[in-house]
């Protein structure tokens, strides 16, 4: 027969090891806070780099004149026979923010250059 070994209720346990330092689970998310952090600083500093105005545009201010309408303007400073006067007082209205063709005396409009 084999002996059945007992456990005995009132043996002294062996202390556990205690381990000191850092587990792996801390060291992964020291890790990923660490990299998060460095990503987030390097995108902080190339933002706001990188947010240097852009170019104004080309073209000239107009004050719109009394007996004025979008399509005089267009052709008083229409660069040369080539350019379609549609086309330029489409870039007009593109250029304002104009959803209609009304304009009114005092109004300053942006023309844009044509390309």
């Amino acid at each position: 027969m084999k002996a059945m070994s007992s456990h005995n209720r009132f043996e002294k346990n062996q202390p556990r090891r205690v381990r000191l330092g850092i587990t792996r689970g801390q060291a992964i998310l020291f890790l990923i806070a660490f990299s998060l952090f460095f990503y987030l600083l390097t995108e902080l500093v190339f933002a706001s780099s990188s947010q240097a105005e852009p170019p104004a545009p080309k073209g000239k201010e107009v004050t719109v004149r009394s007996g004025d309408s979008l399509w005089t303007i267009a052709v008083r400073h229409q660069p040369s026979e080539q350019v379609d006067v549609r086309d330029l007082v489409q870039d007009i209205k593109i250029a304002n923010d104009l959803d209609s063709n009304l304009i009114y005396p005092g109004q300053t409009l942006f023309i844009p250059e044509a390309d």
